[in-house]
């Protein structure tokens, strides 16, 4: 048994899979909205949700990602675990613009390649962000077992969902959140670029509050379903998804200035990314269409899954929690 906690800024989501003979299978899932931007209204939707779900792991996956979180690969020789530590710490000082003092740092080996090297990704995390994390999960009774990254998260997820990663293709992974959008660049299954971009739903949501002159809560919803007011949604949100598509070009440059390799197709993931008109701006700005992908597709269902109704219309919101509950 498995449980993947995604707390995000607009809601908190869910992921509870058990082991069956074809692999986890899905038990539970679910979205809560959060009342409002604290620790105690984020702890109020979990333990909501926890119990109308009636989840019954005891221990919980969770993940980091924002502006106090940087991720950056390096290349070093090969050397003994200890040494390794003293060395990336090292390494870190020089490229992390953080106090080391105050974050929590880790690496993981992702290969080793010729020449007596092994290709490593570093993850700084502001240590006050995580320990506050970790205290509103349990609060709610959890025991946290993991803390991983929500582009990770995102990765893993998304190895679940599509098996052929070992082919000479670049994979974009763009997991649209309200508060920022995680953005994962993947060739031949290995994860090569990770970055957190400022733009997100919440900007979309505010350029539709402005130019329809509504309040927020009707813009979270016209976004995704504007029906008649479709083309007034597309003009609103034209400027703010000029700015991410922006940022991603930007991604992709970088990328392939230091890889040599472009970007080959583009995957589309979060609850912002069912905004209205996204597919074609999106072709419009890259070459590209777009693909959506469900997180939870890959899961065999047991009997009784909590949570479906949820499940089924924000399916692509379930990224970092399905891949958290894979862990």
């Amino acid at each position: 048994m498995a449980l993947g906690i995604d707390i995000g800024s607009y809601a908190v989501k869910l992921v509870e899979t058990v082991n069956s003979a074809s692999g986890p299978a899905l038990k539970s899932s679910g979205l809560k909205k959060i009342k409002g931007p604290s620790r105690a209204n984020a702890s109020s939707a979990l333990k909501e949700l926890t119990g109308e779900l009636n989840i019954t792991a005891k221990e919980a996956n969770i993940s980091v990602s924002g502006p106090s979180v940087l991720v950056r690969f390096l290349s070093m020789p090969k050397m003994k675990d200890e040494e390794m530590k003293s060395a990336v710490r090292f390494e870190a000082e020089k490229i992390i613009p953080f106090n080391l003092n105050d974050c929590i740092i880790d690496y993981h080996v992702i290969a080793d390649t010729p020449g007596g090297k092994s290709d490593l990704i570093l993850v700084a995390a502001k240590d006050g962000y995580v320990r506050d994390l970790i205290g509103t999960v349990e609060e709610c009774g959890f025991t946290v077992r993991v803390v991983d990254v929500d582009s990770l998260a995102v990765i893993n997820a998304f190895s679940r969902y599509k098996k052929d990663l070992a082919v000479d293709k670049g994979i974009a992974l763009v997991n649209i959140g309200a508060k920022s959008t995680n953005l994962a660049i993947i060739h031949g299954g290995a994860v090569c670029f990770i970055r957190d971009l400022a733009s997100a739903g919440n900007d979309f949501s505010a350029s539709v509050s402005r130019s329809l002159n509504i309040d927020a809560s009707s813009a979270e919803d016209i976004k995704i379903s504007p029906n008649e007011k479709m083309q007034a949604v597309i003009n609103a949100v034209r400027q703010t998804l000029g700015d991410l598509s922006d940022d991603i070009k930007l991604s992709f440059n970088y990328y392939e200035n230091q890889s040599g390799h472009g970007v080959d197709e583009i995957y589309l993931s979060g609850g912002s990314a069912a905004l209205a008109g996204i597919e074609a701006f999106f072709q419009e700005s890259f070459g590209v269409v777009p693909f959506f992908w469900n997180p939870l597709e890959p899961f065999s269902a047991t009997g009784g899954m909590a949570g479906a109704k949820e499940t089924t219309a924000m399916s692509g919101s379930f990224g970092v929690a399905a891949g958290l509950a894979l862990r």
